[in-house]
């Protein structure tokens, strides 16, 4: 029922493109049979400065605090609450470190495909950077009368997802279960189906239903928030009333009697709580926009003609 999220899973598992190692231009390959430049002496940092180790590398603070200073608002604001998602990105910008050591170890920078795909790399960042850099969004946007606007206009999509407090008879019949089986379980659906609307449903959850932990428990799962649930369930409980019971809904891992016990409804969180989220993608949101006008006017202004006889011979020579 459970779907698990990352707000910036993203984020970590590409660590290694969001990394700014195209941030000095690559050196020239040495010449034949030049001897290898020496390598400076590492600076040796103070044990209680170190926060993570990897062999011989080592991550400070300052280190996590340069990186987290060039993520987005929304990304560092996870980070600074959620500590095994810091603890995820500590560990993977140590693994990005040892892959750049090895791969400038065995000299991989200096092999020509290597040096023109970083020259590549380095001319699209610094053209990101310059066009960003046009996008220069006033210091006094947005305004207050701004902020609260867009907080009445998303409050509730600011809202957490309702939850719901519900109840279940659950009887195994995953997807693809022989027949024999799956004759059994069809066979005590149909009993607990004759039996619910006279029956106690939490006597019969505890008697008849197959997941141990709620059964227990009078088939009580707690509260589960709408956007955890598979879709088939989460459908079937926005159209139930409390105390209705719904089912048997057919999901991968069996079927589902269902009762509605309790309704949280969402709270959107009040606006000082998100003043500084609202403002931050205002002003992103804004400079997005500078930029597209930034590179429309450009566009017009340089005047572009494409020679269409020519483009068409060169898109029936592309390899498919």
């Amino acid at each position: 029922m459970v779907t698990p999220k990352n707000p910036i899973a993203l984020v970590i598992t590409g660590l290694f493109l969001l990394a700014p190692v195209w941030a000095a231009t690559p050196a020239a390959a040495p010449a034949a049979g030049a001897a290898p430049a020496a390598k400076p002496a590492a600076a040796a940092v103070p044990a209680g400065d170190v926060l993570a180790q990897a062999g011989s590398l080592t991550l400070t603070s300052a280190d996590v605090r340069t990186l987290v200073s060039g993520m987005a608002p929304n990304d560092r604001e996870t980070l600074a609450t959620s500590l095994p998602t810091l603890e995820q990105l500590v560990r993977a910008e140590l693994v990005r470190r040892a892959a750049l050591a090895e791969a400038k170890a065995k000299g991989f920078e200096h092999q020509p495909a290597t040096v023109a795909q970083l020259d590549q790399v380095r001319d699209e960042a610094l053209v990101r950077l310059w066009v960003a850099a046009q996008a220069v969004v006033p210091a006094n946007y947005p305004s207050e009368a701004e902020v609260q606007s867009a907080y009445d206009q998303y409050k509730t999509s600011l809202a957490p997802p309702t939850q719901y407090r519900i109840a279940q008879i659950f009887i195994s019949a995953p997807d693809g279960m022989d027949s024999g089986q799956l004759a059994a379980a069809l066979k005590k659906e149909a009993d607990i189906a004759a039996k619910l609307p006279s029956a106690d449903f939490a006597q019969l959850a505890q008697t008849q239903s197959e997941h141990a932990e709620s059964a227990a428990k009078g088939g009580d799962m707690g509260f589960l928030a709408e956007d955890r649930m598979v879709p088939a369930i989460a459908a079937a409980v926005r159209s139930l009333k409390v105390g209705a019971v719904a089912g048997p809904i057919k999901t991968t891992q069996g079927l589902h009697f269902l009762k509605l016990l309790e309704i949280k409804p969402g709270v959107a969180p009040p606006l000082a709580e998100v003043h500084d989220r609202l403002v931050g993608a205002l002003r992103n949101e804004r400079a997005n926009t500078i930029e597209k006008q930034y590179l429309a006017d450009y566009t017009t202004k340089l005047n572009v003609t494409v020679n269409q006889i020519e483009l068409a011979k060169l898109q029936q020579s592309l390899p498919h």
